[in-house]
């Protein structure tokens, strides 16, 4: 059955519910039903909901639960009255099945990179094989960590709180890596680099209570307005952005992308709190260029020039930050890069320069800057390991353990033939090779007029 038409008379039905019948003793409700119209903040915003599973040719025993209720359409059924309220506060919704049949989940990606949503919230309940304990808590999942991911955090500790409002049972958020740890769910893992997702689970259906709580049509009205709650507060504290300039022209006329021929522009970052009235916490703000920590020095309000030193150095440069609103919320991880042109001897000159700041511990800055620019021009070059090996040392010496280990930990997976190999400790041989997260891309602009700036 096709339930593509339910939003607006299941909304209806629901709403009707709500205020003409109690809630029941075991459910926690709030003063009363939501009013979407009271949160005016949410309109233009685009938000993706994804309902979990579907029904499929082959009946899942294990998402059905007592009483024969199905995860799938409970899922669906939540998602429906979310969409009609969030449409009716004015957002932009599309969910990834709005029928009862199951949909691939690399069409439910490739649905949600089409929208380009400013929120993604994947809807859930979960379930267990220890049916007989009573098993029942509410989770939230985000993709990778709250290091790499934190506005994904600040999303889902507001939806776990909502949760905590209707039900006894507290839970937790966590990382889908809990759940699969090579890989995080998918739908999250896939749409990492586009806006902030998270993945609720309310529940379980597998517990014969919560299975009743379930297979009401008023508690459907109640956990979607919890998800409600969540995002629109997650609006109201704003949702931090930024774009990147730069002084000299970029270059795409040939077989690099953003050529710079300049080896002193200047690079500005322009921050939005995402939130009316709301300023950037300008201390918040944490920039590194080729993972090497540079200072953002602050010109007018949200708006700071990059301090690099004299020069840039030939070869691929990535610029990567982050930073907070006034409200504590987080950005996401952004990065954005362009190349500095390349000339005749410019990469034995940063080899040899490079070698001789790390080995002499001057400028070691500086001399690792130059090596990942020699490093970005020749990865399978003969000496890309031994490159690898004397960055690690370059970071070493700066006191920054973690990125050593993982540029010794890239020589021990990446380069098994290198006879640095055997050089490295114990600790780096194991099966948990090392993967980095690079951010949310941003277009760099070419922007003359920014060479004014102090």
């Amino acid at each position: 059955m096709d339930l593509s038409g339910w939003p607006k008379a299941w909304a209806a039905v629901t709403l009707l519910l709500c205020l003409s019948t109690a809630c029941g003793d075991d459910m926690k409700s709030r003063t009363g039903p939501i009013d979407p119209l009271a949160y005016p903040w949410l309109r233009g915003k685009k938000i993706f909901l994804d309902p979990g599973h579907g029904v499929s040719p082959v009946k899942d025993l294990f998402r059905t639960g007592p009483g024969g209720i199905t995860e799938a359409e409970v899922n669906l059924k939540v998602s429906v009255i979310l969409t009609a309220m969030l449409k009716q506060a004015g957002a932009e919704v599309t969910q990834s099945r709005d029928g009862r049949r199951d949909v691939p989940l690399d069409d439910r990606i490739k649905k949600a990179q089409k929208f380009k949503p400013d929120l993604l919230v994947s809807i859930h309940h979960n379930g267990t094989v220890r049916r007989m304990d009573g098993v029942n808590y509410p989770c939230v999942l985000v993709w990778g960590s709250d290091l790499v991911r934190p506005a994904s955090f600040d999303a889902a500790r507001l939806l776990l709180d909502e949760f905590h409002r209707m039900m006894d049972e507290r839970g937790s958020v966590m990382s889908d890596f809990a759940v699969f740890p090579e890989t995080g769910t998918r739908i999250l893992r896939e749409t990492r680099y586009l806006c902030p997702g998270i993945l609720g689970e309310g529940g379980f259906f597998s517990d014969p209570d919560h299975a009743r709580r379930l297979a009401d049509p008023v508690y459907h009205r109640r956990e979607a307005e919890a998800y409600f709650a969540a995002i629109a507060e997650y609006f109201k504290r704003g949702l931090p952005t930024a774009t990147v300039t730069i002084s000299s022209f970029l270059d795409n006329s040939g077989p690099v992308k953003n050529l710079v021929t300049d080896r002193s522009p200047l690079i500005v970052i322009k921050t939005e709190s995402g939130a009316e009235n709301v300023r950037v916490d300008r201390r918040s703000l944490r920039v590194t260029l080729n993972d090497v920590p540079v200072r953002a020095v602050p010109v007018t309000d949200g708006i700071f020039r990059i301090d690099y030193g004299k020069e840039l150095y030939p070869g691929a440069q990535r610029l990567r930050f982050s930073f907070k609103n006034a409200r504590h919320q987080h950005s996401m991880i952004y990065r954005a890069g362009f190349n500095l042109e390349v000339k005749k001897g410019d990469y034995d000159r940063l080899v040899t320069e490079g070698l001789s700041h790390i080995r002499r511990r001057y400028r070691v800055a500086d001399g690792i800057r130059m090596l990942k620019g020699a490093l970005s021009m020749e990865v399978t070059g003969p000496g890309a390991d031994a490159l690898l090996w004397h960055i690690a040392r370059g970071y070493a010496l700066l006191g920054d353990r973690e990125n050593a280990r993982y540029h010794y930990s890239r020589i021990f997976y990446f380069y098994p033939e290198s006879p640095y190999r055997k050089r490295l400790p114990h600790a780096l041989r194991d099966y948990r090779y090392p993967v980095e997260y690079l951010g949310k891309e941003l277009p760099v602009s070419y922007d003359p007029e920014i060479a004014q700036m102090p």
